[in-house]
């Protein structure tokens, strides 16, 4: 499969511009100017223009040069939309954004985009663009894959992109640069669209003989091959190596390394003695099935080559998980654990990889370790991993994060770490760790509310203002009011308690919706070793579909408690009964 031109609506005129400068500052300086340049020609032609960048600190920068540069050059009007009928509505909803950088760049004509801004602010950045209130848009490669809001000139400030998992820079790939490319032109309007691509000197020969030969989308499906296994085995349409061989063939990846085997390390005599590359395929499959049978994610037995599910592979499939990560909790496990070891193992996870530590967020960083961090992180801030734990307690905390760059690492890690939390706890079942399963659901549960343990369990119900919480928190005479206390106690005496009268109904409320279970066990004797336990559960609080939403679940299980031992399990729901609804 190639990108090739000829499948475009509208043709494509493609620049490439080399900067010979060395020096660094220097360097940057004239990318700068370059990309103002361009930006002012097409602008005086009636075009709007998207600037791609590399880092999503670099939009407020990159932005903020080209409208000092404007400024200087006396060419503000250029970039502005001051004069257009539209402008007053327009800025009106730019005043009402929650970003600081995004209302600052409006004004001038300017706006940014990246994964790490809000939903609601980027969507507020597209639909400025599209109605052409803002006439330069700085932004990363999201907006190129994931977003179809296209400009006639487009410029690719810089080539260089830092890999994660290489640990420094690496040069753009040209997949990237043609799905940058892809923005420029609107069929419904433009006759053509520009593509500006400016590198370094010793860079331009590479990209102009990339652009020419029309390079091949090559197949990665090999770097994530032992997780797509175990989901296939966990799904149960792969129960063995010949099984997996020929599901293997189905693949892009086995269509290209047919075409092109010696990208994928395949010799030229081996595709001559095995046309289909048959062995190739099942070797690949027998070192996956090796790696996730070292990681117990499934059983591989070499001699029959059977492929079996493993509980711990079914959670990692479910969940999302990576084998590296699954190894690493399995050494990291232990029955002894506390919360600040849990969170510091989850930390570590590999899904946290391309979480970078930067200089200019270190000062943030050491105020939310100082007063946002309730356990103990691990190993210090200054590594990926303590970033990783402070900005989970930061979020449990409900810090307010002020850095742009750290706002966008909180909502990756938040977003995962609820996700890693519950996989634990299912783990810790499977595997009859009764302790370490409760606190692993704890932290999952702090996660999702924002709250931790010790603080008062209405915060979770979010219908109390902060000035009851804090005094539910905090009494008078040091006794905290409990919910099973509260629920004995009628309003009035509430509000008495809280020193605050006209409260106390409004806490009873919650407190009559706070969910709870009544519970009676009847055990029976069935043989010397057989027990039959009976369990009645009934729900005992005023449901809200606001609160609950459509059903309730509740974990349950019977362990013993001296040794550590869960005898069952099981997930329950309770919903509303039609009286109820």
């Amino acid at each position: 499969m190639c990108i090739r031109d000829r499948y475009r609506p509208v043709p494509l005129v493609q620049k490439f511009v080399g900067i010979i400068e060395k020096n660094v500052a220097k360097q940057r300086d004239k990318f700068n100017a370059v990309c103002y340049e361009h930006c002012v020609k097409s602008l005086k032609q009636g075009n709007q223009v998207m600037v791609f960048v590399h880092a999503r600190n670099e939009t407020a920068k990159t932005a903020r040069a080209l409208s000092q540069l404007a400024e200087l050059n006396g060419n503000t009007n250029l970039f502005s939309t001051v004069e257009d009928p539209q402008y007053d509505t327009a800025a009106r909803r730019a005043e009402k954004s929650r970003n600081q950088i995004v209302r600052e760049l409006f004004a001038t004509g300017f706006g940014c985009h990246h994964a790490g801004m809000l939903r609601s602010d980027r969507n507020l950045v597209e639909s400025l663009f599209a109605q052409g209130m803002i006439r330069v848009l700085v932004c990363t490669a999201t907006l190129a894959w994931g977003v179809n809001l296209p400009a006639h000139t487009i410029v690719i400030k810089g080539t260089k992109i830092y890999k994660p998992e290489k640990g420094g820079f690496d040069e753009l790939s040209m997949l990237d640069v043609m799905q940058m490319f892809g923005r420029a032109g609107r069929p419904q309007f433009d006759t053509s669209g520009e593509g500006i691509i400016l590198t370094t000197h010793d860079k331009l020969n590479y990209y102009l003989a990339m652009t020419n030969h029309q390079m091949p989308i090559e197949s990665q499906f090999t770097k994530r091959l032992p997780d797509n296994l175990n989901a296939e085995i966990v799904l149960g349409t792969v129960s063995n190596v010949e099984e997996a061989t020929r599901w293997l063939q189905y693949t892009y990846f086995h269509h290209r390394v047919l075409k092109n085997p010696l990208v994928y390390g395949v010799a030229y005599d081996a595709q001559l003695d095995d046309p289909n590359l048959e062995q190739y395929r099942r070797s690949l499959i027998k070192s996956a099935a090796e790696t996730l049978h070292k990681a117990n994610m499934i059983r591989y037995v070499e001699r029959s080559g059977v492929l079996a599910v493993t509980d711990l592979g079914r959670v990692a499939s479910h969940y999302y998980i990576s084998h590296e990560t699954v190894d690493m909790y399995n050494r990291g496990m232990h029955a002894q654990m506390d919360e600040a070891q849990a969170l510091g193992m989850v930390s570590e996870s590999n899904e946290f990889a391309q979480v970078k530590v930067r200089d200019e967020d270190m000062k943030e960083m050491d105020k939310i370790l100082a007063e946002s961090c309730k356990l103990e992180v691990m190993g210090g801030i200054e590594n990926v991993h303590g970033k990783v734990n402070a900005l989970m307690q930061a979020h449990i905390s409900r810090t307010q994060i002020e850095s742009f760059s750290l706002v966008s690492d909180s909502n990756f890690v938040n977003t995962s770490s609820g996700r890693l939390l519950r996989a634990l706890f299912e783990i810790s079942l499977k595997r009859g760790m009764s302790q370490l399963a409760a606190m692993f659901l704890n932290l999952s549960k702090c996660i999702e509310h924002q709250m931790w343990e010790w603080q008062h369990p209405l915060r979770q119900l979010g219908q109390l203002k902060g000035e009851l919480l804090y005094k539910l928190e905090n009494p008078r005479n040091g006794k905290v009011l409990s919910v099973e206390r509260m629920a004995e106690m009628p309003g009035r005496e509430i509000g008495h308690m809280l020193n605050h009268p006209k409260a106390g109904d409004v806490v009873k409320q919650a407190v009559n919706r706070f969910p709870k279970l009544g519970l009676e066990v009847t055990m029976q004797p069935i043989t010397r070793t057989v027990l039959r336990v009976e369990v009645v559960l009934t729900p005992q609080f005023e449901w809200q579909d606001r609160v609950h939403g459509s059903v309730q679940p509740w974990w349950i299980w019977v362990e013993d408690a001296e040794n550590e031992h869960l005898y069952h399990t099981c997930l329950l729901y309770t919903s509303p009964s039609p009286r109820d609804s």
